[in-house]
């Protein structure tokens, strides 16, 4: 997998946006919680902003030694409320003559998915954990284990699984081998829909989530399918 042909921003960008105009309903109702929860979280921001300006002081609360396995614990919940969204575009890129309803967006959470797909998840940030202990080599591991949520929604679709949860970080580090800058570019060029996003007060994220999103799938697509015909090959 290190010879790979290089996937182009541009079109990653021209796919999503060809894919959006065709069923952008369907991708609103595979990202609505991330659009209801990112509004959330600008409006925060203008908050937290709107009351420094008026004098305010925030303090930061004491550490516990229990913190950094609380907050691991719901930045794991929100990776995989992340990862559900990404999985029902999965879904209608794979099934796009199939109607999907809104919860296709929580599939990550149904009762006989929930505790493998978490798990998963949980174990992913560990390890980036211990790799934050290096510095910069944690940001490089965040591209390289990028694509876990694919390798896991394949095995899902196509009724397969690996030997061990760690098997699908595995994949994602191997099909990322020589990618992680090619990625970090896409994810750099979001910088300016990010900023228009908070400008509106979280209003495009309407628009801003679904399109990054279907990006990333789209990206991961090309990722997969370039591995396969370099696997085959």
């Amino acid at each position: 997998m290190s010879k790979f042909v290089a996937i182009s921003r541009r079109r990653v960008k021209l796919t999503a946006k060809k894919q959006l105009k065709e069923q952008y309903k369907k991708s609103l109702k595979a990202t609505w919680p991330l659009i209801v929860l990112q509004m959330v979280k600008a409006l925060l921001l203008w908050g937290m902003v709107y009351l420094t300006w008026a004098g305010y002081v925030f303090l930061p609360s004491d550490a516990t030694s229990d913190w950094y396995l609380t907050r691991t614990f719901f930045s794991a919940l929100f990776l995989l409320l992340t990862w559900s969204c990404k999985w029902a575009i999965v879904d209608f890129f794979q099934k796009p003559t199939k109607n999907f309803g809104y919860r296709s967006a929580f599939q990550a959470f149904a009762p006989k998915r929930f505790l493998e797909a978490f798990l998963l998840v949980f174990v992913q940030r560990i390890q980036l954990f211990f790799w934050s202990f290096l510095g910069l080599p944690a940001l490089v591991k965040v591209f390289s284990y990028s694509q876990t949520y694919y390798a896991y929604k394949m095995d899902l679709l196509f009724d397969r699984k690996q030997a061990s949860l760690t098997d699908y970080v595995t994949i994602s580090r191997r099909v990322m081998t020589g990618r992680k800058r090619e990625l970090f570019l896409l994810e750099l060029s979001f910088i300016g829909w990010q900023r228009l996003a908070l400008l509106t007060g979280g209003l495009a994220y309407f628009f801003v989530t679904p399109y990054l999103n279907t990006c990333r799938v789209v990206y991961s697509t090309q990722v997969f399918a370039q591995a396969i015909e370099g696997a085959g090959s």
